[in-house]
C-alpha cells in the first residue's frame, strides 16, 4: 500500500510539475507575442485604433474568441496531444493581442518591474493553493461571482462612466480576486488528476495550464494598471 501511494504521489508530482511547466512557457510566449505585435506597428496601430473607436466590440472579440479556442481545446483533449498543442498556441496568440497595449502603454522598466512581482506572488499563492489542507474548492461559486461582477462593472465604465477611480478600483479587485484564482487553481490541480487517470496526461496538463496562464496575465495588467508608469 505505501508503495501504491508513493507512486500515485510520484504521478502526481509530476503532472503538477509539467501543469507549471506548460505556465510558464505560456506566459513566455504570450508575453513575446504581444511584443513582437507591437513591435510590428503596420499590424498593430490599426488594430488599436479600431479597437479604440469600437471599444465594446473589440472587448466581447477579445474575451469570445480565446473563449472559443479554448472550449475547442478542451474538446481535443481527450483526442490528440498534437492537435491540442496547435490550439493551445493558436488561444495564446490569440490572447496575445490583449498584451499588446501594454508595450506602447508602459516603459519596459515597469512591465520587468510587474512581471516579477507577478511571478513572486504567483509562486506564493500557488504553493500556498496546493500545500494548504484548508479546501479552497469552496471559494469556487465566490470566485465565480466576483469575476463575473467585475467583467460587468469594467464595461459599464467603459462605456458609461469612463472613471478614472473606478478603474482603480476595479483594477485593485481584480488583483486579489486572481490572486484567489491562483490558490484555487493550484488545489484544483489534484483534483484535475483524480479525474483524468488514464488519459493524456500531456493534453489534460496543456488544458490545465491555461487557467494559470490566465490567472497570471490578469494579475499582471492589473498590477501594471495599479503602479506601471511611462518614464523610460
Amino acid at each position: 500500500m505505501p508503495v501504491m501511494e508513493q507512486t500515485k504521489d510520484g504521478a502526481l508530482a509530476k503532472f503538477t510539475s509539467l501543469v507549471y511547466l506548460y505556465t510558464g512557457l505560456g506566459v513566455a510566449f504570450w508575453l513575446l507575442s504581444a511584443f513582437a505585435l507591437a513591435k510590428n506597428q503596420a499590424f498593430s496601430m490599426p488594430i488599436l485604433m479600431w479597437g479604440a473607436q469600437h471599444r465594446l466590440l473589440a472587448t466581447v472579440l477579445a474575451i469570445a474568441i480565446p473563449i472559443g479556442l479554448l472550449y475547442l481545446c478542451q474538446s481535443l483533449a481527450q483526442r490528440s496531444y498534437f492537435l491540442t498543442f496547435v490550439c493551445y498556441i493558436a488561444f495564446l496568440a490569440s490572447f496575445s493581442i490583449t498584451g499588446m497595449p501594454i508595450f506602447f502603454a508602459y516603459s519596459a522598466k515597469s512591465i520587468v518591474q510587474a512581471t516579477s512581482m507577478t511571478a513572486i506572488a504567483f509562486i506564493v499563492m500557488a504553493g500556498y493553493g496546493y500545500f494548504t489542507r484548508t479546501n479552497l474548492m469552496t471559494w469556487s461559486k465566490t470566485l465565480m461571482i466576483g469575476l463575473i461582477a467585475v467583467i460587468v462593472v469594467s464595461i459599464l465604465n467603459l462605456i458609461l462612466f469612463k472613471s478614472s477611480l473606478a478603474m482603480l478600483i476595479i483594477n485593485a479587485i481584480t488583483m486579489i480576486l486572481f490572486l484567489g484564482f491562483i490558490a484555487f487553481d493550484s488545489q484544483n490541480l489534484k483534483q484535475i488528476y483524480q479525474q483524468n487517470q488514464g488519459a493524456n496526461l500531456g493534453a489534460i496538463a496543456l488544458i490545465a495550464s491555461i487557467n494559470l496562464v490566465l490567472d497570471f496575465i490578469n494579475l499582471l495588467l492589473s498590477l501594471l494598471s495599479i503602479f506601471g508608469n511611462n518614464d523610460n
